[in-house]
This record gives structure tokens, C-alpha cells and sequence, in this order.
């Protein structure tokens, strides 16, 4: 009897083990093993030249972590869109490589419903990525969504119709770094006037451009009036400052000629330069892209191209216009104590 009960027992532990196992056959049967980021990505297809960018990268390992991430995934259609040879040539720079694709990547996972709750994104390379939702769909950083909620263990990805390029970092506005700033003294501003905006400095660098100028050519015009006995005989002599007088009197419409032509070198700067009323509320100011001084007249084509060269030149070009005003304002008073010219 005891030795019957033993082996009751016995099948009865053998059939709860056989049942057992069958119960966790069939669970994990029904189960879905899901795969990372990087290997869903892989298996999609579509994502070649995103996982080739990747591995030169050196971001497999990262992306197989544990995460989680949201990664929005460019397709191989929108690789292709970018410039050619652009592909090519960030997957032999890989740093410039790996800055554009962790712009694609979010930390945190965030199905769809979340993505269009916020306005803004920040990659894990902290740039920031605009999030616009309409009525064409869901953009990101104008890149449209073309598919989303494509679920990994680690994470989520949506995919991109376009490829999210970094936008280059602006630095903050310092005049200490415009042109102008030289030796010997450097930036000099002891009593603080200088405006600490782009759009105000802007404003004073023009008008010192063109008081330089003008001073530039007022120095010039003493210097010939004074010794221009070749030109004008006796009829202008004399100081500079009883010139002007002199050129009315000999010239018919000699003001209206200069006050005119002042106007239209004036007016066309205007239109060249400065923003129209409809634009900017309050007082005028200068055009975003607008460079000081700039009037696009370069008929021998002496204007440098590059950015560090045009900075040279003017920082001359403003240091002999601060020369020229300190020289006509001391040939001026020179001659009106001494009532005799300079020259």
C-alpha cells in the first residue's frame, strides 16, 4: 500500500512538471521578442545609409544600450536628397558625422501622442528640434513624419523624410570682435557708449563710416582747394573753410549739384540697407544681412571675398576715416583762429 502511494505521487509530480512546461512552451510562443533600436532599424530596410553612417560612427554600441532613446530616422530616400558627395564626405569626417546624427536622438521614449504635445526637443547633443504639428501632418525641425511608433526594447523610432542637419551656432553678439577694434588701444570705450546689441551697434558703425568717409574726403578736397592754382587760378584761394563760397559763385548750381547728389547716393542706401516701415515697428533700423558701409559699388573689384580679409579692410578703412576726422576738425579750427590756409 505504501509503495502504491509513493508511485501515485510520483506520476502526479511528473504530470504538474510536463503541464508546466507546456504552459511556458506556449507563453513565450505567444510572446514578442522585441529587438533594439539599431537592429529594428536594420530590419526595416530602408535605413542602409543611416546604419552604415552609425557604425562609422562608432554609435552601435550606444544605440544597443538600454536607453531608452527616440530616434527619428532619416531614410535612405532622404540621405539621397542632400548635396552630392555630402554622404560621402561625413563618413570621412566623423565628427562632423556623428554631430548630425545625434541630432536625431531624443533621450526618453516618446510614442507619437507625446511628440505633439511639446513645441520643442532636445537631441541628446543638446541642439534643440522645432516640433510643429498641422494639418499636413507632424514636422520636426521641418523634417515631415512619414511613419512613427515603430517600438523597440530600448525605444521608439519615427521615420523622417529628411535628413535634421545641426544649424550652425550663432555667438553672441560682442563689438570687442567687429571690425575697428586695432592697436593701440584696442577696444576702446571708457565711458560705455558703445551699444552691446548687433542692431544698434549697426546703426553707430554706419554712421561712423560715413562720417569717415565724408571727413576723408573733406581733408582731400582742403588739401587740392588750398594748392589748386593749376585749376581755378585766383578765382578759389585762400582757407579751405571760404572755399565752399567760392566754388557757389563760380559754379552754376553748385549746392543743388552736391545737396543732389548727396540725396541720391543717400537714397539708394536707404533702399539698400535699411528696413522699410511695414517691416519693424518704431524706429528704423538696418537690415538683418546688411553690411555697414556697403554701398554693392565695386567696379574694379577690389572687394575682398573673404570674411577675415573685408574685416581687415575696413577696420583700415574706419582708422584712416578717425584720422580724417580728427585732421578736418584741426584744419578748421586752425584756419578759423588764423583766418590763413594750412596748405
Amino acid at each position: 500500500m505504501f509503495a502504491f502511494t509513493i508511485l501515485c505521487v510520483v506520476l502526479f509530480a511528473a504530470l504538474a512538471n510536463a503541464f508546466q512546461w507546456k504552459q511556458s512552451v506556449v507563453s513565450r510562443k505567444s510572446s514578442v521578442m522585441m529587438a533594439d533600436i539599431v537592429d529594428t532599424a536594420v530590419g526595416a530596410g530602408q535605413f542602409k545609409t543611416l546604419a552604415a553612417a552609425l557604425t562609422a560612427a562608432n554609435l552601435i554600441p550606444a544605440l544597443k544600450g538600454p536607453g531608452p532613446f527616440t530616434v527619428f530616422a532619416p531614410t535612405d530616400e532622404a540621405f539621397a536628397k542632400l548635396p552630392p558627395g555630402t554622404v560621402e564626405s561625413l563618413l570621412k569626417d566623423i565628427p562632423a558625422l556623428t554631430k548630425i546624427l545625434t541630432n536625431h536622438v531624443v533621450s526618453g521614449s516618446l510614442k507619437a501622442e507625446n511628440v505633439v504635445k511639446v513645441s520643442e526637443l532636445t537631441t541628446i547633443s543638446q541642439s534643440k528640434l522645432k516640433v510643429a504639428a498641422g494639418a499636413d501632418g507632424v514636422k520636426i525641425d521641418g523634417a515631415k513624419v512619414i511613419g512613427a511608433d515603430i517600438i523597440a526594447d530600448n525605444g521608439v523610432i519615427h521615420i523622417i523624410d529628411s535628413v535634421l542637419v545641426p544649424k550652425p551656432t550663432v555667438a553672441p553678439f560682442d563689438p570687442k570682435n567687429e571690425a575697428g577694434v586695432s592697436g593701440p588701444f584696442g577696444f576702446f570705450d571708457p565711458v560705455g557708449l558703445c551699444p552691446q546689441t548687433k542692431a544698434d551697434f549697426s546703426k553707430f558703425r554706419e554712421s561712423e563710416l560715413k562720417h569717415g568717409r565724408i571727413a576723408m574726403i573733406a581733408v582731400l578736397g582742403m588739401l587740392v582747394g588750398e594748392n589748386a592754382g593749376i585749376f581755378f587760378g585766383d578765382s578759389i584761394n585762400g582757407p579751405a573753410i571760404y572755399q565752399y563760397q567760392q566754388a557757389e559763385s563760380l559754379f552754376n548750381a553748385w549746392s543743388f549739384n552736391v545737396v543732389g547728389l548727396t540725396l541720391a547716393i543717400e537714397g539708394y542706401n536707404i533702399v539698400n540697407g535699411w528696413q522699410s516701415p511695414e517691416e519693424v515697428e518704431g524706429l528704423a533700423t538696418l537690415k538683418a544681412n546688411y553690411v555697414n558701409g556697403d554701398l554693392k559699388f565695386d567696379p574694379l573689384g577690389l572687394k575682398p571675398a573673404n570674411a577675415k580679409d573685408f574685416k581687415a579692410i575696413q577696420t583700415k578703412e574706419l582708422n584712416n576715416g578717425r584720422l580724417a576726422m580728427i585732421a578736418a576738425a584741426g584744419i578748421i579750427v586752425q584756419e578759423l583762429i588764423t583766418s590763413s590756409k594750412l596748405f
